[in-house]
């Protein structure tokens, strides 16, 4: 059954305000047009989880109210988007701090469906005295002390990867991150991709596969849809984008250009060959691929 539709479909069926959302791409593959299609459609009071994912824009526009995450190492003094989300949108952002390995343990703790997952990596820190989601227990095997962390289940995940099938079955190389544990414990999944491909394609290389089909509910076909992020096989990182946000004049420059004067990323795209030249987004394109894509060739 092929689940293909538009991202203001795909966004506007399956989050909503209040959600626990978990966002895809560790430093790579951010679903950029995801974001920015939630931006546009002002959805708001969401709970984000994510690992190095970009979601610097959801922040600053005053869609979030938490922020579950690996060490973030930030405060309204060094952060624009939180002073923003603060000064524009009277939102106070509250981050609740793991470790890396914390989080995907929280993350695979929910695809699993336990209620937690033990580690030995949290005993001893203060993470415990800020974030009630971090505990210790009596370890019923030693007798000692054994850190545990509480599962977290996204309502919504959104993961941008190389290809799918239109029933949503997916494939993504290069760094992971926690995109397998984050995209498989989300009770809905939307999948933006570079190309939808034909399901045989997908079974001809399973072991790329991230997530079966019957757990997808939307699959989006985005070229550059991580722009100005990397992803492996296909594109480098753009020469400009989210790290140039720093003070209101460059924000609200881009919001105008990537959401609000745009009626979806495709024009946006248009608009940076309009301005850039047509070879713009020709010349970030990774050139010879082989090393990054599947070892059956010519598919």
């Amino acid at each position: 059954m092929s689940k293909v539709m538009t991202m203001q479909e795909a966004i506007s069926k399956n989050v909503e305000s209040g959600d626990l959302l978990f966002v895809g791409g560790s430093q790579h593959g951010t679903p950029s047009a995801a974001i920015a299609e939630i931006v546009r459609q002002r959805i708001n009071h969401l709970t984000v989880i994510s690992i190095l994912a970009n979601t610097t824009l959801l922040i600053g526009e005053g869609l979030v109210d938490k922020v579950l995450t690996g060490y973030a190492m930030t405060d309204e003094k060094r952060s624009y988007a939180l002073q923003r989300a603060k000064a524009v949108h009277n939102v106070s952002v509250t981050f609740k701090e793991y470790s890396h390995f914390g989080v995907a343990l929280a993350l695979f703790a929910g695809y699993m469906g336990v209620p937690f997952l033990p580690t030995k990596g949290h005993i001893g820190s203060d993470m415990m005295k800020y974030n009630e989601n971090i505990q210790s227990i009596d370890c019923p095997f030693t007798g000692g002390q054994i850190g545990v962390i509480r599962a977290v289940v996204p309502d919504v995940g959104i993961l941008h990867v190389q290809r799918c099938d239109a029933e949503g079955n997916t494939q993504k190389w290069g760094t992971l991150g926690v995109d397998h544990e984050g995209i498989n414990s989300s009770r809905k999944v939307i999948i933006t991709t570079e190309k939808i491909v034909d399901s045989d394609v997908i079974r001809r290389d399973p072991n790329r596969t991230i997530i079966p089909g019957f757990r997808v509910n939307a699959v989006v076909e985005q070229p550059f849809g991580a722009y100005p992020v990397h992803l492996v096989g296909c594109y480098n990182d753009g020469p400009s984008g989210f790290g140039a946000m720093r003070d209101q004049q460059s924000w609200e420059n881009y919001v105008k250009e990537a959401i609000h004067g745009v009626k979806d990323w495709n024009e946006y795209l248009e608009n940076l060959k309009k301005l850039n030249g047509d070879d713009f987004l020709e010349n970030i394109k990774i050139k010879n691929p082989l090393k990054s894509e599947p070892v059956i060739t010519g598919i």
